[in-house]
C-alpha cells in the first residue's frame, strides 16, 4: 500500500480533461509544423491538448534542475507538468544502493501504466548521474512489451568516465547499457562536453541505438564546447526573461550556427543547448498534440 501511495504522489494526477476543441483549433493543431512551433502556438494551442509530463533528473555534486525547470516554465511549458508532485520542486532524484535503484524501477513501472491510461507519454531529461537514471528507466520500459514509447529523452554529461565510474559499485553488467538507447524511446539526444573526461574522454562517449530494437530510436550525439561547465550546465537564469535572448531561443533550429546574441551581464555558455532542448521538448509535445487532435476529430 505504501508503495502505491508513493507512486501516486510521485506521478501526480496526470489526468486532466482535455478542453473541447473547435473545428478551427483542431485544424490548427493538425497543421502544426513541429520543427517551427512559435511562442504563440505554445501559449494558445498546445496548452489545449494533453501536456506530457517532463521529468528532470538532477545530477551529482549538488547540481539540480531548478533553474532549467523555471526556464521551461517561463518559455511556456505548464509548471504543473514540470514539478515533482512529491516535493513541489522541478528536480527528481533517486538513491542508488549498489546497482539497485528501487525508485527508478518503480517509476518506470508507473510510467508505463500511467501512459497507457492517460495517453500522454512523458519526456525525460537527465544531468550527469541523472542520465544514469534515465538510462535505467528506458531499459526497464523496453523490457515491458506493453509499455508505450517515451517520445523524447536526453542526457547531458553522462558519458565516458560516467560509464566506468557512474558513482555506484557493482554495476559492471549494466555499464554497457549506458551507451545503448533502447526502442522504448522515439528520439534521444546525448549531450557531451568537449575536453571533459566525464563525458568525452579521448572522443569516447557516443550513444547509439541498441541492437535489434524495432523500430530503432532516432539518436543525436551533440558535442558541446569546452566552456560548458559539467556541474553548472543547467544554470540558465535570466535567459527566458531577456527579450533578445528569448527571440534568439524562439528562432533557434538544431544544428544552427547562429552567433550568440551580444548580451552583457549573463553567462551564455548554456544558451545553445538550452535552446536545443527547448526545441526538442516543444517539438515532441506538438507531435503528440497533432496525433491527439486527429483522434479527437475522428471521434
Amino acid at each position: 500500500m505504501k508503495r502505491v501511495v508513493a507512486l501516486a504522489l510521485l506521478l501526480g494526477c496526470w489526468a486532466m480533461a482535455a478542453q473541447a476543441l473547435t473545428a478551427e483549433q483542431r485544424a490548427q493543431l493538425q497543421a502544426l509544423d513541429p520543427e517551427k512551433v512559435s511562442h504563440e502556438q505554445v501559449r494558445d494551442l498546445l496548452v489545449l491538448t494533453p501536456v506530457p509530463r517532463v521529468l528532470l533528473f538532477k545530477g551529482s555534486l549538488g547540481a539540480d534542475m531548478e533553474s532549467f525547470g523555471d526556464f521551461l516554465k517561463q518559455m511556456g511549458y505548464p509548471a504543473y507538468r514540470l514539478r515533482n508532485p512529491a516535493t513541489g520542486a522541478y528536480s527528481y532524484g533517486f538513491a542508488w544502493d549498489g546497482c539497485r535503484c528501487d525508485g527508478c524501477d518503480a517509476l518506470a513501472e508507473g510510467l508505463g501504466a500511467q501512459t497507457r491510461r492517460e495517453g500522454a507519454a512523458p519526456m525525460l531529461v537527465g544531468h550527469t548521474g541523472g542520465g544514469v537514471t534515465v538510462s535505467r528507466i528506458l531499459h526497464r520500459l523496453a523490457a515491458d512489451p506493453l509499455a508505450p514509447r517515451v517520445q523524447f529523452a536526453a542526457t547531458l554529461g553522462t558519458g565516458a568516465l560516467m560509464r566506468w565510474l557512474p558513482g555506484f559499485a557493482g554495476c559492471a553488467a549494466e555499464l554497457p547499457l549506458l551507451s545503448q538507447i533502447p526502442p522504448s524511446v522515439t528520439a534521444f539526444a546525448g549531450y557531451r562536453i568537449a575536453a571533459d573526461p566525464f563525458t568525452s574522454l579521448f572522443g569516447f562517449g557516443d550513444f547509439r541505438p541498441a541492437e535489434g530494437g524495432i523500430p530503432p530510436p532516432q539518436v543525436r550525439n551533440v558535442l558541446l564546447p569546452a566552456q560548458v561547465s559539467h556541474v553548472r550546465a543547467f544554470e540558465v537564469d535570466g535567459y527566458a526573461q531577456h527579450p533578445l535572448l528569448r527571440a534568439w531561443i524562439d528562432a533557434y533550429q538544431p544544428g544552427s550556427d547562429m552567433p550568440l546574441p551580444d548580451v552583457r551581464g549573463l553567462d551564455l555558455s548554456n544558451l545553445r543547448h538550452a535552446a536545443d532542448l527547448w526545441h526538442s521538448l516543444k517539438k515532441h509535445w506538438a507531435l503528440q498534440a497533432r496525433h491527439w487532435a486527429a483522434q479527437a476529430g475522428a471521434d
